[in-house]
């Protein structure tokens, strides 16, 4: 009875129609004839409403709650969006050339919207869009599409993830990037159409991979893959030399520029090296700590929560790499591999390029679910019993990891005092009042002007001041600044934020007549 299925039980109906129509039959004999998953509606579009549900997930969590948690800019998303503002001189120094693709795009983005938390946090919203994007279609081609869509929604949902997605740094560039490559050299070696176009595309992604921290290091690894490939090694014969010399000369045109100028500070931040040897120690703890932290009781002073993986997910992900090793023959497996012996290492020893290790998650945490989905179809290869059993525990596996992490970080960007502390809501309260009044003089210390002055070159209606004009007959003032008002000044209102403590920002006076 274990070795019938669906198809030989179909077979036996079938049969016993044709004999029952040819010896005329009584009607009251009843064949029962047994349907085929497949057969059923619901079964039929499973993966068209599971892509439906990625969307959903995208759209909720990437597009309408990051925005509002942790609800602030922290001090490394001003600096971003400074040095971003610089890029209108008509001089490029050297320092801008790192992470330069990155701040075009927040340049382009408050140059449409102007300066706003929403326009800050823009270029990284859309970044993690298309890199979650590229991770389905990544997970898509290498394993089977159950795997995809589960892997897909629970990493986009993790806690890491969902800070890179918000954080208006170019730290998200990098994920986007190295999906998008891998991506790219799986189409050209898998792809049957836009061979054209996915060459170009990798061509662009590695030029721009060399502007990124330890992006150098993604270039060298698909290079050392290419040259063992035979099909790859194949196609980069045929390309034209030329061609391929002139795009080099264009795109790096920038780069070469900065070497030349500062040579030894540039390459070490593109390197990824730490900036003092004499704290490795210290830094490895650090890095360990906010990576796989899970028993840690404080958070980071820079607005990190700790840790960025749950413990189940980084559970499947050890699993995975277990797995991962034991096939290191596999393409996947020497990508995995060879990037896991250069960045880890990088990782640990500089706390800011620990934003590196999500795109290993992403095959990690791959081939760990495909790994128990896999087994325990082995388990019970010919019982459609225990297969749909089998959903049940799976299902709350990938619920909880869901919640886990969606809690985390939204419990946690909220709650945390540690990590709120670390984020700045005064810009939006500054554009809020600008639209309750026409015209507004705002009183800013010297080290909060710049971000100030930013939003008023783009925003008539603002005026920024260090010192108090006499001649004026309003003003709005910062916290910090609030000792520049004269005495003699009414204070009409306090503008506040939702936070417990230090919750006036913003002050509203009045020049008496």
């Amino acid at each position: 009875l274990a070795k019938f299925n669906y198809t030989s039980i179909q077979s036996a109906c079938v049969l016993c129609r044709s004999i029952s129509a040819t010896n005329n039959l009584s009607r009251d004999i009843i064949i029962i004839s047994m349907r085929k998953p497949a057969d059923y509606t619901l079964y039929k579009y499973r993966y068209v409403l599971s892509y439906f549900c990625i969307a959903v997930i995208l759209v909720a969590v990437l597009w309408i709650g990051v925005l509002y948690t942790p609800g602030g800019l922290r001090e490394q998303e001003i600096k971003s969006v400074s040095q971003a503002s610089m890029l209108s001189r008509q001089t490029l120094e050297p320092s801008m050339v790192v992470n330069l693709p990155y701040y075009l795009l927040q340049r382009l983005s408050i140059f449409v919207f102007g300066v706003s938390e929403f326009s800050i946090k823009l270029p990284s919203i859309a970044l993690g869009t298309l890199t979650m994007l590229g991770i389905f279609m990544l997970i898509r081609a290498w394993f089977k599409p159950n795997v995809a869509v589960i892997s897909t929604i629970v990493l986009a949902t993790s806690t890491h993830f969902l800070f890179q997605a918000q954080d208006g740094t170019p730290g998200i560039t990098f994920s986007a990037v190295a999906v998008w490559l891998m991506v790219a050299g799986m189409y050209v070696t898998r792809g049957k159409h836009f061979h054209t176009f996915w060459k170009v595309l990798g061509g662009v992604l590695m030029s721009v991979a060399l502007y990124l921290p330890m992006g150098v290091y993604l270039d060298l690894i698909i290079i050392i893959v290419a040259l063992v490939h035979p099909h790859i090694r194949a196609i980069i014969k045929r390309l034209s030399k030329k061609k391929l010399f002139i795009a080099l000369l264009v795109g790096l045109a920038p780069l070469v520029y900065a070497l030349i100028l500062e040579p030894k500070g540039i390459s070490k931040i593109l390197l990824g090296l730490p900036p003092d040897f004499a704290h490795i120690k210290t830094n490895a703890l650090l890095s360990s700590l906010s990576l796989f932290g899970f028993a840690a009781t404080d958070s980071a002073a820079d607005g990190l929560l700790r840790p960025a993986y749950a413990m189940p997910l980084a559970a499947i992900a050890l699993l995975g790499f277990c797995r991962l090793a034991a096939t290191h023959y596999t393409a996947r497996s020497y990508v995995t591999i060879l990037m896991s012996l250069v960045m880890v290492p990088l990782a640990l020893l500089n706390y800011n390029n620990q934003y590196v290790i999500f795109v290993l998650m992403v095959i990690a945490v791959a081939t760990g679910f495909d790994f128990l989905i896999r087994y325990w179809y082995r388990l019970f290869p010919c019982n459609p019993y225990a297969r749909v059993a089998g959903l049940l525990p799976l299902s709350v596996l990938v619920s909880g990891l869901i919640y886990i992490s969606v809690n985390q970080y939204f419990n946690g960007y909220t709650y945390n005092p540690a990590v709120v502390r670390a984020y700045n809501s005064d810009l939006s309260l500054v554009n809020a009042q600008l639209q309750r009044q026409k015209n507004m003089t705002l009183l800013a210390d010297a080290d909060e002007a710049p971000i100030y002055n930013l939003a008023a070159h783009y925003n008539k209606s603002l005026t920024v001041a260090t010192e108090l004009n006499h001649e004026a007959t309003q003003a709005v003032a910062t916290g910090a600044a609030r000792r520049k008002i004269p005495k003699d000044w009414q204070l009409e209102s306090i503008i506040t934020n939702a936070r417990a403590q230090n919750g006036d920002r913003l002050y509203v006076y009045k020049k008496l007549p």
